[in-house]
């Protein structure tokens, strides 16, 4: 991939995290009582609102089990240890050295200066973002002129799911699932074949985006995958024929 990258599509993940934040003086030092108080004040949010949806599964959809609190409040907990993982590993350690108590933060409540900072970092990434954006669809507008129009209308698979791979000789067939993309095109064959790079099996992978490149009698087929293991995967495949094949 040249434009839509793992480090940009990492960056994709970092683009909102200021959006639920909420100024909070207290949160400019560290309190194991307001994290108490916070957490509890939280939780039974979190408990009054799962209860009300609870209600609405019961009375319009029939639904028969009983709410279970104790099982509310344990994920809750998983929650809060999920977004203290996901802010420790995609902000940078300027912010986080800022950043009295994560936990807090993992509650949405920052300082003012904590708020600002984590805001200007989010806005930037989106403005990184929508610039290598901008460059791929000005790329495309110019090479679809010299690109096959069958690949211009129908190599465009995101959120599509790769279910199987076969490989026959110098020709390689994906067969994808559909059903959570925008194609119903759900067989791709490339014929006199060369894969140039693939990090991972691609069996059960998400599709999240691709390009395409004229490399003199060829094309070149970038695509950027995720795994199960929430691991990203480069994949990319040269051919000089291709078919595509549409659900019955």
């Amino acid at each position: 991939m040249k434009y839509f990258t793992k480090d940009w599509y990492e960056l994709c993940q970092k683009t909102s995290f200021h959006l639920l934040l909420e100024e909070d003086p207290q949160a400019q030092h560290f309190s194991e009582e307001y994290f108490q108080q916070l957490y509890n004040a939280e939780l039974h949010r979190w408990l009054d609102t799962q209860e009300e949806i609870h209600h609405c599964l019961v009375t319009e959809y029939g639904h028969k089990e009983t709410f279970d609190r104790d099982k509310e409040k344990e994920q809750f907990h998983d929650v809060l240890l999920y977004n203290l993982a996901h802010f420790k590993r995609g902000l940078p350690e300027t912010i986080l050295n800022q950043i009295a108590d994560l936990r807090v933060f993992a509650l949405n409540k920052a300082s003012r200066d904590v708020l600002d900072a984590v805001t200007k970092f989010c806005e930037e990434n989106d403005r990184i973002i929508d610039k290598v954006s901008g460059d791929f669809r000005k790329y495309y507008q110019e090479a679809s002129k010299s690109i096959s129009k069958e690949i211009v209308e129908n190599f465009a698979f995101h959120d599509c799911i790769v279910i199987k791979v076969v490989q026959n000789g110098n020709s390689l067939t994906l067969h994808l699932d559909t059903s959570g993309g925008f194609t119903d095109i759900n067989e791709i064959t490339f014929e006199n074949m060369n894969i140039l790079k693939q990090d991972d099996v691609l069996e059960e992978a998400w599709w999240l985006y691709e390009e395409v490149y004229k490399v003199e009698d060829k094309y070149e087929f970038h695509v950027l995958l995720q795994n199960k293991n929430m691991e990203l995967i480069d994949f990319i495949i040269s051919a000089d024929r291709f078919t595509f094949l549409r659900g019955h």
